[in-house]
């Protein structure tokens, strides 16, 4: 009988022994470091609720106090600083700041091509002291500078060139980068732009093409196939490549720990297509009417062999760690949270995943409005 076993079949001598009909909580949580130093915490099967506590303080307002209403609020869409302000990049296109209180301050960037102007915005991120923006569109950083005054753009050259993500640390920045090659699409995660050392990478195949109403088609690789999943706080990284629960967490270019469930996996299946798009696959393209695939069109696209447990990653500035397991957009969502050290915390169910962390320790959480179909940037205290 191992150690683990004689110290389980004790906790329940003792318990029979006071008369209780509860069983003791023990950690599922398993630890080990490999030869090369990297922690490996491997959490069981089996979920528990996460005993936090989230009370709403408030949401980010407009100058006279109206709630502001948000499309599509992502953490690659939302930074803070360190004075509590609340940077959001919104689709018209500008960037949005919020003050400490909460309320709209004032916005920067508009559509152009001239410094401090955007075509087709991606992300926002922080530069040493400065705002960025990766706009595909022309193909540039565009840049503010400490007081929000445009300043010239940063061209995507060198190993920027293929940049559609970024996040920037001290002393480097982290690229994802995508290539087109007879394979599929290649995409890799990459620790600075000197050595381009590889933190991980995925090929997906080559699509399937979906033709619809009028010009409107798309290519897609088989539903559920493993994507490069990511997520940065400071010098660290969170990475996850599925369909495996193996969530790596990087400290610049070097590797310090894999947070690990041993869930059972399985295959997808049609109605996992069905929750993913409850309505049918919708398209528009310009001056082209909307275009609704059907979920018996979709099947033709096909299934990977096994359902992913990680859909999306969120890496907070106190170095704890949120894995979202639920489908894009269903409610309730899932969300698995666990500590800086990477042990279970528990799974939260109906909640988000957090966008921001403010420095009184508040999160910036988006809740769906079901009236408007939008959202509002709220708020919350934690407690635990």
């Amino acid at each position: 009988m191992t150690l683990r076993q004689l110290l389980l079949a004790a906790a329940t001598v003792l318990v029979a022994a006071l008369g209780c009909d509860a069983t003791p909580e023990v950690s599922t949580d398993f630890v080990r470091t490999d030869s090369a130093g990297i922690r490996i915490i491997t959490s069981g099967a089996a979920d528990r609720d996460l005993a936090w506590t989230f009370d709403s303080v408030d949401v980010l307002r407009d100058s006279l106090g109206a709630p502001w209403l948000f499309e599509g609020v992502t953490g690659r869409r939302v930074v803070t600083d360190r004075l509590g302000r609340v940077y959001v990049l919104v689709g018209d296109p500008a960037v949005l700041r919020f003050g400490r209180t909460g309320l709209f301050e004032r916005s920067v960037g508009r559509k152009g091509g001239a410094p401090g102007e955007m075509e087709f915005p991606l992300s926002l991120m922080v530069q040493g002291d400065s705002l960025a923006v990766l706009d595909m569109g022309r193909g540039v950083l565009v840049r503010w500078g400490p007081t929000l005054e445009a300043i010239n753009d940063l061209p995507r050259r060198g190993a920027l060139t293929g940049a559609d993500a970024l996040a920037f640390r001290s002393g480097g920045v982290f690229v994802q980068d995508s290539s087109f090659g007879e394979e599929g699409i290649r995409k890799q995660l990459t620790a600075d732009t000197i050595n381009g050392g590889a933190l991980a990478e995925v090929t997906q195949p080559r699509g399937t093409f979906l033709r619809g109403c009028g010009f409107v088609s798309i290519a897609l690789p088989p539903f559920f196939t493993p994507d490069l999943i990511w997520a940065a706080a400071g010098p660290r990284v969170l990475v996850n490549v599925g369909p495996a629960y193996d969530v790596r967490l990087y400290e610049g270019p070097r590797l310090i720990a894999s947070v690990r469930r041993t869930l059972t996996p399985r295959a997808p299946t049609v109605d996992d297509v069905r929750r993913l798009f409850p309505e049918g696959l919708k398209l528009s393209a310009p001056n082209a009417p909307e275009c609704t695939f059907s979920h018996d069109a979709l099947m033709t696209v096909g299934l990977a062999d096994v359902m992913p447990f990680v859909t999306d990653l969120a890496l907070l500035s106190d170095g704890t760690i949120w894995v979202q397991r639920s489908l894009r957009d269903e409610v309730p969502s899932v969300v698995d949270v666990f500590g800086s050290d990477g042990g279970y915390a528990g799974t939260l169910r109906g909640m988000a995943l957090p966008v921001g962390r403010l420095p009184n320790g508040e999160l910036l959480v988006p809740v769906n409005d079901e009236e408007s179909g939008g959202q509002f940037l709220t708020r919350f205290r934690v407690t635990h």
